[in-house]
């Protein structure tokens, strides 16, 4: 018989049994599953792997492992293809930070910086860009465009002599890979100035795939073994509570309504725009501003403020 939880990951909170909602974990192994938490609304991995286990998987297997996850949507082949299959993100996320770039002189730093797209469009507007990347296949190409690059943000601290001096430390699909959240939420901010901020994007366990729509074949390729955490709005609520600074959550939701009858339909990934010329560009922003709107997104962008400032 399978090792049950005892105990919530996230909030510690102990209950005679947890509720399974991820009974197939991708390229997990059979005992593992999802749990919810009833205390805390957080999904976590049990039983989770080693310290060590996971350092080999980074070191090893990520990129491998995304690739034939992302299948045809992220091309993981090279940093150059990796980049060009990410405008799209780049174009999300950049509006978000628009107005905390404008001031002369600002360093950022990105965790889980991969291939360097999000910090290259950066740097040519002249902001004062590092990245941290555990993985090192894209790192030679990303320090080829004068960018330093750190293994971990633990050397950065030890390393840069820029722990307390940065404006931004941003992230994207980062937390939920993270063993430790709220110590790497504070460690994060020690290393911003009093008004610095973190800006980071997490996926959504409120993803419509997942609460609206009953798909076998998405949920078995949801729930993921690189992942410790599924958050919605009120694990992240939770978490972020327990940190001295005023925060916002922004729903969004990436994926079109192609996407979701691609799947309704095929039961696999790879649908986004399928169907563009039959539903109008009206039709899918109406649907995924409803999405946003009831909180069936499919991620979360989060800003948080050191010095309480919005």
């Amino acid at each position: 018989m399978s090792e049950l939880p005892q105990t919530c990951r996230l909030c510690g909170a102990s209950h005679p049994s947890f509720e399974i909602v991820g009974d197939f974990v991708y390229g997990g192994h059979e005992e593992q599953k999802f749990y919810r938490c009833p205390d805390c609304d957080i999904a976590f991995l049990f039983p989770a792997p080693t310290e060590k286990e996971e350092a080999l998987f980074y070191a090893k297997e990520f990129e491998k492992f995304m690739g034939g996850r992302a299948g045809k949507t992220r091309d993981w082949s090279g940093p150059e293809a990796h980049i060009a299959s990410n405008q799209v993100e780049i174009e999300r996320r950049l509006p978000h930070l628009e107005r905390h770039l404008t001031k002369k002189g600002v360093r950022l730093l990105e965790l889980g910086c991969s291939s360097g797209f999000m910090l290259l469009p950066l740097k040519e507007r002249g902001i004062e860009v590092y990245g941290v990347e555990p993985s090192g296949l894209f790192t030679t190409y990303i320090t080829s465009k004068d960018i330093l690059v750190y293994d971990s943000l633990d050397q950065f601290e030890s390393e840069s002599g820029m722990t307390g001096e940065l404006d931004l430390v941003t992230n994207y699909f980062l937390l939920e890979h993270v063993r430790h959240p709220l110590k790497f939420l504070k460690q994060c901010l020690a290393q911003l100035k009093p008004d610095g901020k973190i800006f980071f994007e997490v996926p959504s366990r409120d993803d419509p795939l997942v609460s609206i729509f009953d798909i076998p074949a998405f949920d078995r390729f949801y729930w993921s073994v690189a992942h410790h955490w599924y958050f919605n709005r009120n694990s992240l609520i939770h978490l972020l509570d327990q940190l001295p600074c005023d925060y916002e959550l922004i729903p969004e939701q990436r994926y079109d309504l192609s996407n979701h009858m691609w799947w309704a339909t095929a039961g696999k990934p790879g649908g986004m725009g399928k169907y563009s010329e039959l539903f109008t560009k009206e039709l899918d922003e109406a649907y995924k501003e409803s999405m946003r709107r009831t909180g069936h997104c499919d991620t979360y962008f989060v800003w948080i403020h050191k010095k309480g400032e919005t």
